[in-house]
């Protein structure tokens, strides 16, 4: 009975850890749909203990959320919350179909803003949005799993997602070892959620050097791209900025930050949470300035994205 229990557990692990590997070869995508390059996500090892019930399309899709999580730096907190997130909206399935217009792992509509049809149904777009709005849920690893999922998916059925914990905090041991190594050299993510406002160009007489996206204050700025941060401080005008080289003589920059959370030297990866948005400086509001240098010279951020991102920037 031992040795049958025990080939039994052999047979189980060796079949989790072959359907971690597809997941980890699935995760082929950028963060936001941009051109060129991608992730390269090799599970560094797990257990089998509680994974069972889950056939291998939910495996998969599990590890595709830890990964994604490890790259995007997300607190394990965040791995359960977008777990039991993704049990409760979809049972772990890359659904085509759905109430009105949702779609995908996390039930994502295309008519709210969460993306096109197709990027939706990448479980690693789809994964990262969910991300990108949990992060900028201001507290929300003080907050119960159930009260954080609902402020990001805002459901009908508000209590639906703290049932479902226990399985989801199983399922990030069963698949801890899933991550993501490496970086897509091509990849160009929004910085920011938000309303777009004052554009690249004239402006009340002068010259307007980027692009605003306004937001609430503590709302997550992210690095639009990999790259290196060459300065992190106090700027005239600015209030506090964040500028970052990129490949090919690219410099983006992020101003009137309410807080930075990185120094200068660091590297930083796409997706990755480097401020919060602020109104300090020389502002009217609450709102991230996102610019964009080439070769020292500034260019539209909109007509950029329209050429490096499937997403888009403002639409």
């Amino acid at each position: 009975m031992l040795a049958k229990m025990g080939i039994a557990a052999g047979i189980f692990l060796s079949f989790l850890v072959v359907v971690i590997a597809a997941a980890a070869g699935s995760i082929a995508s950028l963060f936001a749909g941009g051109n060129g390059g991608s992730l390269t996500c090799t599970p560094t090892g797990s257990g089998p203990g509680g994974a069972t019930g889950y056939g291998p399309e939910q495996i998969s899709n599990a590890a595709t959320i830890v990964a994604v999580g490890k790259q995007m730096s997300v607190p394990e907190q965040g791995w359960v919350v977008a777990l039991a997130t993704a049990i409760q909206e979809s049972g772990l399935r890359n659904l085509d179909y759905g109430d009105r217009d949702s779609l995908g792992l996390f039930q994502q509509r295309p008519s709210q803003g969460w993306g096109s049809a197709e990027q939706i149904r990448n479980p690693t777009y789809s994964t990262t949005q969910f991300y990108r709005h949990l992060l900028a849920v201001p507290g929300w690893e003080q907050m119960s799993v159930n009260d954080a999922a609902q402020l990001v998916q805002r459901s009908g059925f508000p209590h639906a997602y703290g049932r479902h914990e226990l399985a989801a905090r199983q399922l990030a041991g069963a698949v801890h070892g899933a991550a993501c190594t490496g970086s897509p050299t091509g990849a160009w993510t929004v910085p920011a959620q938000g309303t777009c406002t004052s554009g690249f160009g004239p402006r009340n007489g002068q010259y307007h050097r980027g692009q605003d996206i306004a937001a609430p204050i503590g709302t997550a700025i992210v690095a639009a791209a990999n790259g290196t941060v060459i300065d992190s401080g106090p700027a005239t005008g600015y209030g506090l900025w964040i500028r970052i080289q990129h490949a090919n003589d690219v410099i983006t920059t992020y101003g009137h930050n309410s807080r930075n959370l990185v120094q200068a030297g660091q590297e930083v990866h796409t997706g990755q949470q480097i401020a919060e948005v602020g109104n300090r400086g020389e502002s009217t509001g609450p709102h991230l300035h996102f610019q964009i240098d080439i070769n020292g010279r500034t260019t539209d951020p909109v007509a950029f994205y329209r050429k490096h991102s499937r997403a888009g920037l403002c639409g």
